[in-house]
């Protein structure tokens, strides 16, 4: 390595290194007992956080984030710059599109289709709550390149609300995600690519969080992101 590359990497190391927040509870992407990635099969601390930040910064109606696009923890204490970079390592951008509640009713049934297998595509929601109604076999259907179709039969998630309204399936709403998802078809999410977009790829995914951190939660992560928020409730019967 030629002086001028040492000199450009022990800049980047710096930059990475630097403290950006910190945090007073620790965010995991696993169960430790298990080593399931519980990010892609249930409502998580660090999906709600992830979530959050793409509903705040974007000023949407809701916001999802998928859970094959949060990679790693984030451990109690100091946050650096790398610690972010490891959550969200594929420089996915903010977008916000318009959308009807039948284009969100279909993305959150498609998110549950696999449960409880692990699923990349699994929503993180931010400003909706839903239940998931286990005991029923997805309609969802997909076609021979493994996107979302359709619906031909019964829903798992019922009684979805945005706020304190219920979903209105003929309403449109802004739904903030990245542009992986919503423009890409990213994990086969088909229902949104060719909607207005209000936002088209505006920010770094990493930069969403940590100015969500920094700017709207003072710096530090809170006792408010100690457990999942209650946004998904799992019904057996």
């Amino acid at each position: 390595m030629n002086e001028a590359c040492r000199k450009a990497m022990e800049k980047l190391d710096a930059a990475l290194a630097e403290v950006v927040a910190s945090s007073e509870v620790d965010l995991l992407i696993k169960d430790p007992a298990t080593d399931v990635r519980i990010v892609r099969n249930q409502e998580t601390a660090i999906g709600d956080l992830c979530a959050d930040a793409y509903r705040a910064i974007s000023g949407a109606d809701i916001a999802f984030v998928n859970g094959g696009g949060i990679r790693s923890d984030l451990k109690k204490g100091d946050i650096t710059r790398r610690d972010i970079l490891q959550v969200h390592p594929f420089g996915n951008m903010l977008s916000v599109c318009e959308a009807t509640g039948r284009e969100i009713l279909d993305a959150l049934e498609y998110s549950v289709h696999a449960w409880p297998a692990e699923f990349g595509g699994w929503l993180c929601p931010s400003g909706l709550r839903f239940e998931v109604h286990t005991y029923i076999d997805s309609g969802v259907k997909m076609d021979e390149a493994g996107m979302f179709a359709g619906i031909d039969g019964a829903c798992r998630v019922r009684n979805v609300y945005i706020g304190d309204e219920p979903l209105d399936p003929d309403k449109t709403y802004t739904v903030a995600g990245p542009n992986y998802m919503l423009q890409s078809m990213g994990d086969g999410y088909t229902m949104f690519a060719d909607n207005v977009f209000t936002q088209d790829s505006v920010m770094l995914d990493v930069q969403v969080l940590i100015t969500y951190i920094t700017e709207n939660l003072g710096g530090v992560i809170g006792q408010t992101y100690a457990e999942p928020q209650g946004r998904i409730i799992f019904v057996e019967r």
